[in-house]
C-alpha cells in the first residue's frame, strides 16, 4: 500500500508542478481584468514563468548532489507554497511578474531532484515505472492545469487558482517529508559532467535537442491558439480538453513499443501523426473535428516525449545526467516561447510553422536512421 501511495505522490507532484506552465492559458482575460493589464502582458507572464522554471531545472540538479534529495524536495515544496500564495497578493504587473518568476524558479526543484532521487532510492524496475509515472503526470498537467483553472475561475476568481495550488504544494511538502525514505548523499571522487564534453556535441544529439525544443513549444502554442480562436466556445473547449486528456496515459506504454518496434521507428511514427494532425486542423474549423485531431496530437506527444528522452539518453552515454538536464532546460525553454509564438501568429500560421519544423525533423531523423543502418551493414 505504501508503494502505491509513493507512486501517487510522484504523479500528483508532477501534475501540480507542471500545471503552472499551462494554467493561465484559459484565464488570460480574467487575469488581465483583475490586474488591470493588457491581454499581451498577461500572456508574457507565462513566458517569464516558464523561462525561470527552465533555469531552476538547471540549478537544482547540481544542488541536490550535495544535499539529501528528500530534503530538497521538501524545502522546494515549502518554498513553492509560500511563493504561490505570494502571487495572490499581487496588485501590479511588476509584482505579478516577480512572484511568478520566483515561483517558476523554485518549482524547478522538483523534476531533476525527483529523477535523481528515483535512481538513488529504488530498484531498476521500480525506478523505471516511477519515472514513467512522473512523465505521465507532466504530460497530463498540460490538460489538467487548464481544466482546474477554467473551472476555478468560473466559480471564484483568478487568485483562487493559486490558493488551490498553494495548498497542494503544502500537502506535497508533508508527503515528501513523511512518505519518502531518506537516502545517503553519494560522495563522488571526481567532478560532475560539464557541458563542454565532446560527446554532448554529436550531431544526432543536437538533432534530438532541437526536436525537444519544438515539441513542448508546439504543445503550448496550439493550446494557446485554441483558447484564443474558440474564445466564444469556452464550455465546448473545456470538454475538448477533457477528451484530449485520454491520450496522455499512453506514455506508460512507450517503453514496450520501443522494444517492439525500435526507438527511431516510434519517433518517426509520432512525428508523422503530429504533422498529419496539424495538416487536417488547417482544413477545418469545427471544434468537434479539432477535438478528435487534438486527441491524436496529444497521444503522439505523450509517446514521443519519453521516446525522445530515451533517444537523447542513449546517445549521451556516460554523460546522460548532463544530457537529461540539458534536455529538460531545452524542453522548457521551448515552452516559454510557445505563448509568444501563439500571440504573434494566427492559428493557421502556427500550424504551418510546426508542420514545417516537424517535417524538417522527420527528414533529418530518417536520414540518421538510414545512415545508422548502412553502418551496421558495413
Amino acid at each position: 500500500m505504501k508503494d502505491r501511495i509513493v507512486e501517487l505522490f510522484f504523479w500528483f507532484a508532477a501534475v501540480c508542478v507542471a500545471s503552472n506552465i499551462y494554467l493561465l492559458i484559459p484565464i488570460y482575460t480574467e487575469l488581465a481584468e483583475g490586474l488591470s493589464i493588457t491581454y499581451d502582458e498577461a500572456v508574457f507572464s507565462s513566458t517569464i514563468f516558464t523561462f525561470c522554471y527552465a533555469t531552476g531545472l538547471l540549478c537544482f540538479g547540481p544542488i541536490s548532489a550535495s544535499f539529501s534529495k528528500r530534503n530538497v524536495l521538501f524545502f522546494g515544496m515549502i518554498a513553492s507554497f509560500c511563493l504561490t500564495l505570494m502571487i495572490t497578493f499581487s496588485t501590479s504587473l511588476t509584482s505579478f511578474y516577480l512572484s511568478r518568476g520566483l515561483q517558476g524558479f523554485v518549482l524547478g526543484s522538483f523534476a531533476p531532484v525527483a529523477y535523481a532521487y528515483c535512481f538513488d532510492a529504488f530498484t531498476v524496475n521500480r525506478r523505471t515505472f516511477i519515472i514513467a509515472i512522473i512523465n505521465t503526470g507532466f504530460l497530463m498537467a498540460g490538460i489538467i492545469g487548464q481544466l482546474i483553472s477554467s473551472l476555478t475561475v468560473n466559480v471564484l476568481d483568478w487568485r483562487a487558482v493559486f490558493y488551490f495550488f498553494g495548498v497542494c504544494y503544502l500537502c506535497l511538502s508533508l508527503g515528501a517529508f513523511y512518505l519518502l525514505p531518506d537516502v545517503l548523499v553519494q560522495k563522488k571522487g571526481k567532478p560532475v559532467d560539464t557541458f563542454t564534453t565532446g560527446r554532448l556535441f554529436q550531431t544526432p544529439l543536437i538533432l534530438g535537442l532541437s526536436i525537444t525544443f519544438i515539441t513542448l513549444m508546439s504543445f503550448v502554442s496550439i493550446y494557446e491558439e485554441f483558447a484564443q480562436y474558440y474564445v466564444e466556445q469556452e464550455k465546448e473547449l473545456f470538454y475538448s480538453r477533457c477528451i484530449a486528456l485520454i491520450g496522455t496515459p499512453l506514455s506508460l506504454f512507450s517503453s514496450f513499443w520501443i522494444k517492439k518496434y525500435s526507438l527511431i521507428n516510434i519517433l518517426l511514427t509520432c512525428i508523422a501523426i503530429i504533422i498529419s494532425s496539424f495538416v487536417l486542423m488547417i482544413l477545418t474549423k469545427h471544434l468537434i473535428i479539432i477535438t478528435i485531431l487534438s486527441l491524436f496530437f496529444v497521444s503522439a506527444v505523450s509517446i514521443f516525449i519519453p521516446s525522445l528522452i530515451t533517444f537523447i539518453g542513449e546517445l549521451a552515454g556516460d554523460k546522460r545526467p548532463t544530457a537529461i538536464s540539458l534536455y529538460s532546460f531545452t524542453l522548457l525553454t521551448g515552452a516559454s516561447i510557445g505563448p509568444l509564438v501563439a500571440n504573434l501568429l494566427s492559428f493557421q500560421y502556427v500550424l504551418l510553422l510546426f508542420i514545417v519544423l516537424f517535417g524538417i525533423a522527420f527528414i533529418f531523423l530518417l536520414s540518421y536512421n538510414k545512415l545508422t543502418q548502412n553502418k551496421i551493414r558495413d
